[in-house]
C-alpha cells in the first residue's frame, strides 16, 4: 500500500510539473501544406535526428498556423519545423544539403555554414504555458 501511494505521489508530482509549449508557425505559401514539427531536448541530436525528439505534424490552415503540445517536462529545448510542400513526407535538400523547402527553427535562430547550433535556438520550458514564433523561410 505504502509503495502504490508513493508512486502516485511521484506520478502526479511529474504532471503536475509539465508545461505546455505553444508554437505558432508563420510562412508564405504554407497554407494546405503539411508542417512537421521536431522538439528537441539533447543538443546531439539538434536539428536533424528526430528519433529521440517529441515529433507533431498539422496541416497549414494559412500563412500563420498555430499547434500545442502538451506535457512537456521542464528543461530546455529547442524546435525544427519544416512545410513539406511537395507532399513526400520528407525534408528535401540539394545536393549540399541545402533545404529545398520552408525551414524554421526556434528563436529564428541561423546558421553558418550548416544548421543552427542548439545554443542559439534554445529556450526554457516550465510549468504553465510556453510559446515561441517560428518564421518557415
Amino acid at each position: 500500500m505504502k509503495f502504490t501511494a508513493l508512486l502516485f505521489a511521484i506520478v502526479f508530482s511529474l504532471t503536475a510539473q509539465a508545461g505546455e509549449l505553444k508554437l505558432t508557425l508563420l510562412g508564405k505559401s504554407i497554407s494546405g501544406k503539411r508542417l512537421f514539427v521536431a522538439v528537441h531536448s539533447n543538443a546531439d541530436d539538434f536539428p536533424t535526428k528526430d528519433g529521440k525528439s517529441i515529433q507533431s505534424a498539422v496541416i497549414a490552415t494559412g500563412d500563420k498556423t498555430e499547434l500545442s503540445i502538451p506535457n512537456i517536462a521542464p528543461g530546455e529545448y529547442a524546435v525544427a519545423a519544416f512545410a513539406d510542400v511537395n507532399g513526400n513526407r520528407v525534408l528535401d535538400s540539394n545536393f549540399i544539403g541545402i533545404p529545398q523547402e520552408p525551414v524554421g527553427i526556434s528563436r529564428d535562430a541561423k546558421g553558418r555554414f550548416g544548421p543552427p547550433k542548439f545554443a542559439d535556438a534554445a529556450f526554457k520550458v516550465g510549468e504553465g504555458v510556453t510559446t515561441q514564433t517560428i518564421h518557415l523561410q
